[in-house]
């Protein structure tokens, strides 16, 4: 196996024995460890003794594969793997009611998930709230009996290539384990773990990141969750993958209302353009018929330059901003039509249809089943 082909997420399988009215994160009120560029780096050590709290091992006992559901093959499968599965990754507590996000991969076919603080404290199960595969992320409640120590979310769209992170998580399952690295690219659309289709727009870093860091926190030199590490590829070095944070902002209040991700829909196909052709903008190649684009008269050949006062200029990041704007919501599409001026068309996204859902989830589960 070799070049992306081998890209792996970074979850570790081995064989062997709130209030809905509140937010689930804070983006402010966490000891931040602020960088002297004069000084050089701040106290990291100081930085990650903050965080370090926060975080936590995921553990999870995988069910057996269908068909096992007869108790002799069960016991047949647990013999073969000398035990039930396990799988290890990692995850971090956005609120202290005990709210832990963690990445969708690693909780996915679990029968029993279980959430470790490390020193030699006992393990309390979770429950997974919900897991959006698209986006590679879920989120876990478990029942906290005092407030818990957690990590503040910064802002992903400010990263810069080069900026110092540090990774936490619980690599091989050695808990607790710290990297430092900086980033080495931002806007990775062309990565999918496990050969999964989904809506990516990866972070890519040199620090550290090996099977069980996955759903671990990716932080900032002011001790602010940039990233999920997720990812890494199998044949190179310093070369890791994370899911940027605002993404995930997106998501965990949907999953914690709906248990799923509802996502919005505007009815188009697009591809890139070249950008010697174009300053921004993707091409549509294809309106559905009926759909929001349809009715407000988007048509094949046009441009979509901006979405919402954001620029557009791949089709993913259109993809990600139409997702997640919402199902029913008005939007205003910057749009131009040949050598004609841009224009503004104000479109109602829909839900996205049954039968679109069912052949995204289709191709993920032939690709997913390639990949493995």
């Amino acid at each position: 196996m070799s070049g992306w082909a081998a890209l792996v997420a970074a979850a570790w399988v081995a064989a062997g024995p709130g209030d809905a009215s509140r937010p689930l994160y804070s983006e402010a009120k966490a000891p931040q460890v602020v960088p002297q560029a004069a000084q050089g780096l701040p106290d990291l050590s100081r930085l990650a003794e903050s965080a370090i709290p926060a975080v936590v091992g995921v553990v999870t006992t995988q069910a057996p594969p269908p068909g096992a559901n007869d108790e002799e093959l069960r016991d047949l499968f647990e013999k073969l793997n000398e035990g039930p599965r396990k799988g290890i990754g990692s995850g971090f507590v956005i609120h202290r009611d005990g709210w832990v996000v963690t990445n969708a991969h690693v909780v996915e076919g679990a029968e029993v998930v279980e959430v470790d603080f490390g020193s030699d404290t006992p393990r309390v199960p979770a429950r997974v709230v919900g897991a959006d595969a698209e986006s590679d992320v879920a989120l876990l409640k478990i029942e906290a009996k005092r407030p818990l120590p957690f990590v503040p979310l910064g802002d992903s769209d400010r990263v810069a290539v080069a900026e110092w992170v540090l990774v936490i998580g619980s690599p091989f399952g050695l808990d607790h384990t710290v990297t430092l690295g900086i980033v080495s690219h931002t806007g990775r659309t062309d990565i999918a773990p496990l050969g999964r289709p989904g809506t990516y727009d990866f972070i890519q870093t040199d620090a550290s990141i090996n099977p069980g860091n996955s759903g671990g926190p990716v932080l900032n030199l002011r001790g602010e969750v940039i990233g999920i590490a997720t990812a890494v590829n199998a044949t190179g070095q310093g070369i890791g993958f994370a899911v940027p944070i605002n993404m995930a902002k997106e998501i965990v209040g949907q999953l914690r209302d709906h248990g799923r991700v509802v996502r919005s829909w505007l009815g188009v196909a697009v591809r890139e353009i070249p950008r010697g052709d174009e300053p921004r903008g993707v091409v549509v190649t294809e309106v559905a018929t009926g759909g929001p684009a349809a009715a407000a008269g988007v048509k094949v050949g046009d441009v979509i330059t901006g979405f919402q006062g954001h620029d557009v200029h791949t089709p993913s990041r259109l993809r990600w901003y139409v997702s997640t704007a919402g199902v029913g919501r008005e939007i205003e599409l910057k749009t131009r039509r040949g050598q004609g001026p841009e224009r503004s068309v104000r479109i109602s996204l829909a839900e996205v249809p049954a039968q679109e859902r069912a052949k995204a989830a289709q191709a993920r589960a032939a690709l997913g089943d390639e990949g493995r």
